[in-house]
C-alpha cells in the first residue's frame, strides 16, 4: 500500500507504557495503520497512519474513553497531514529485524535469511506493546538465551504476557506448554494473534487473568519457568505467588524495573525462598534470575 499523490493524516498519543494496549485499540478503526514504540521512561508513543482525515470529535472521544478505562488521565492529541509518501512501508521500516541473543524479532514482511540456529520471533510494529525492542523484554530475551542450554521447560508461565512475545519465545526454545495470562482483554487479543502467526498456538494459550486470581492459574501444576516483565509494585506484592507456583528447582526470571529497583525486588524474592541466580542489565533496566 503506498500513498501515491494523496496526502497522509497522522495522529499521535503519548501515554504511560501500561495504557499502550488500549490506546492503540480505541484509534486502530480511525486509519490503516498503529504502532506503539517506547517514547521516555515508563512511556510509550501511539501513532495513527491513514489515508482519510480522522473525524477530530470522535478519535478525542475515543482517547478520553481509553484514557478513563486505563485510570490516566486524558492526553494531549496530535492530529496533522503528512505530504504525500508511503508511509506505512516506511511505519515498517523503523522497526527492522532485530538479534537478541538466539533471537530474531521480524515483521511479517521479513525475507531475509535468519541466522543457522535462530529463533524467529515474528511480530508487527504496532501489534501490541511488547515487540522486543524495549531493554526490559531484551533483558528477558537475553536470560531465555542463557538458561536454554542448562534446563528443561516443559511447563512455563508468562505473566502479564502483552503480545505474548516472551511465551512465544519459551514455546519455540524448549517446545514448552506455556500460560499467558494478561489484567487487559486487548492484549491478550493481540497476544492470540501473534501466538496463532508463530505457529505455536497448540503450545500456548492466552488469557485473562488479575495476577493469580484466574482459576486455571490457581489450580496449575508448579511451573518449570515463571517469567513476569511488568512493574515494580505489583512484582513485589506477588512475591509469595510466584515462588509458590514455581517448583523446586524452576527458573523465575522477572523485569520491567529500573536499576535502582533491583536491590528491592531481590529482597522481596528472597524472603519468598529464592535464590537470586543473575542480574541482566540492558540500559538502565535489569532482569533478575532466580532459582526456586
Amino acid at each position: 500500500m503506498t500513498g501515491g499523490g494523496a496526502p497522509f493524516w497522522r495522529v499521535v498519543v503519548d501515554v504511560p507504557a501500561g495504557a499502550g494496549d488500549r490506546m492503540m485499540a480505541a484509534l486502530e478503526s480511525f486509519g490503516d495503520s498503529v504502532s506503539a514504540f517506547e517514547h521516555g521512561m515508563a512511556a510509550v508513543r501511539v501513532e495513527l497512519i491513514g489515508r482519510d482525515r480522522p473525524d477530530q470529535a470522535a478519535v478525542s472521544l475515543a482517547v478520553a474513553l481509553a484514557a478513563a478505562s486505563a485510570g490516566i488521565p486524558v492526553p494531549e492529541i496530535m492530529i496533522e497531514r503528512l505530504a504525500p509518501r508511503d508511509w506505512l512501508a516506511e511505519n515498517r521500516k523503523s522497526f527492522p529485524p532485530l538479534s537478541i541473543g538466539r533471537y530474531l524479532i521480524h515483521g511479517s514482511d521479513f525475507v531475509g535469511d535468519a541466522p543457522r540456529g535462530a529463533v524467529g520471533l515474528r511480530l508487527d510494529a504496532g501489534a501490541a506493546f511488547g515487540t522486543g525492542r524495549h531493554a526490559s523484554t531484551a533483558g528477558c530475551l537475553l536470560a531465555f538465551d542463557r538458561l536454554a542450554p542448562h534446563r528443561r521447560i516443559v511447563r512455563a508461565l508468562d505473566l502479564g504476557c502483552g503480545s505474548a512475545i516472551l511465551a512465544i519465545a519459551i514455546a519455540k526454545t524448549w517446545g514448552s506448554r506455556v500460560l499467558a495470562a494478561d489484567i487487559d482483554p486487548v492484549a491478550i487479543g493481540v497476544a492470540r494473534d501473534n501466538i496463532r502467526a508463530n505457529g505455536v498456538a497448540k503450545r500456548v494459550r492466552a488469557f485473562t487473568s488479575r495476577g493469580f486470581d484466574s482459576a486455571g492459574l490457581r489450580r496449575a501444576p508448579p511451573f518449570d519457568l515463571i517469567v513476569a516483565n511488568i512493574q515494580l509494585e505489583p512484582l513485589v506484592a506477588m512475591a509469595a505467588d510466584i515462588a509458590r507456583h514455581a517448583r523446586p528447582g524452576a527458573a523465575v526470571v522477572l523485569s520491567g524495573i529500573l536499576d535502582t529497583d533491583g536491590a528491592r525486588l531481590a529482597g522481596a524474592y528472597a524472603r519468598a525462598g529464592l535464590r537470586l541466580g543473575e542480574v541482566i542489565h540492558v540500559e538502565e533496566w535489569v532482569t533478575l534470575v532466580f532459582d526456586r
